[in-house]
Formats: C-alpha cells, sequence, structure tokens
C-alpha cells in the first residue's frame, strides 16, 4: 500500500509543478502583453519578464501586495540569487571606484568554465541593471570599455523599444 500512496504522491506533486509551470507561463505573457500594448511596468520589469530574469529589484517587503514575479521565482532562468550576487558586486566596486571592464567581469565569475556563469547571463543581469538605472554613466562606460566586451555586451545599454525587443515566445 506504501508504493501505491508514493506513486500518487509523486504524481501530484508533478501534478502541481506543472500547473504552476503553466501559470507562470501565463502570466509571463499577460505582463508582456500589458506591457507591450499598454505601457504597464517599467522597461526593467518587462524586460526581466521577457527574457527570464528574476526582477531582484521590483520586490516588496511584505507592506504593500506582492508583485506578481514574487510567487514564481522558481520558475525564472536566471535566480533571484544570481541577481543579487552580479548587482551586490557591481555595487561594491562602484563604490570603491573599481569598476570592471566587461571581460575582467567575466573573469570574476569565470564564465568560460560555464559550470555556474555564463556570458549570456552576465550581460542580461547588466542590461536589467541598466534598465533600472542602476549606476551612473561612468560606470557603464567603464563596464563597456572598447576592446574589453565581446561586442554582444554593446546590448546592455541599447535603446529598449517594448514593441521590437520584446518576444511572445
Amino acid at each position: 500500500m506504501g508504493t501505491n500512496f508514493d506513486q500518487y504522491v509523486r504524481k501530484l506533486r508533478m501534478s502541481e509543478e506543472k500547473l504552476m509551470q503553466a501559470m507562470f507561463n501565463q502570466q509571463r505573457l499577460q505582463i508582456m502583453s500589458l506591457g507591450v500594448h499598454h505601457d504597464e511596468y517599467s522597461d526593467a520589469y518587462l524586460y526581466a519578464w521577457s527574457e527570464g530574469i528574476y526582477p531582484f529589484f521590483e520586490d516588496t517587503d511584505g507592506s504593500v501586495f506582492q508583485m506578481p514575479h514574487e510567487v514564481y521565482e522558481e520558475f525564472f532562468q536566471l535566480s533571484r540569487a544570481k541577481v543579487d550576487i552580479i548587482s551586490k558586486y557591481l555595487d561594491d566596486m562602484w563604490l570603491e571606484k573599481k569598476i570592471p571592464t566587461f571581460y575582467e567581469l567575466e573573469n570574476k565569475f569565470n564564465t568560460r568554465a560555464r559550470d555556474e556563469w555564463s556570458r549570456i547571463d552576465l550581460i542580461h543581469i547588466c542590461r536589467y541593471l541598466f534598465l533600472h538605472d542602476s549606476f551612473d554613466g561612468l560606470f557603464w562606460k567603464t563596464l563597456l570599455t572598447p576592446m574589453e566586451h565581446p561586442s554582444e555586451a554593446a546590448s546592455i545599454i541599447r535603446k529598449f523599444n517594448r514593441v521590437e525587443d520584446v518576444y511572445f515566445m
């Protein structure tokens, strides 16, 4: 009898996981649609949902209603923890006036090993930070020093266009 019960519980968990994934997918499409067609949400929030980045800076503290993303933390491709780690590191470097170039950032997080971090992780998180108005112009100019970043990293500071940059996939 224990085996049947264990199988039932396992199936129930899988069903719950699938239901939560479906709800996340639906919420994602709704946020993107409201952002693109009705100009709702900030560019940073819309970009985060579009690219699967946990929108760390929009977390609430319990004194107001939760934002839609807060119940779906585990479904974002780039976790809350990763955004937190990069943002704290870059903030520390900015405050110490030791702003890294993008290649230095890649070396710090060992993106070549491809274990925990990738180049695209760093690009996406930096773009989210840029769209959130984190740091100043000197910071971004230093991070993207000519010849000290891959060409795709230039997209970090590109103007965000809701209609052209959000893909409903």
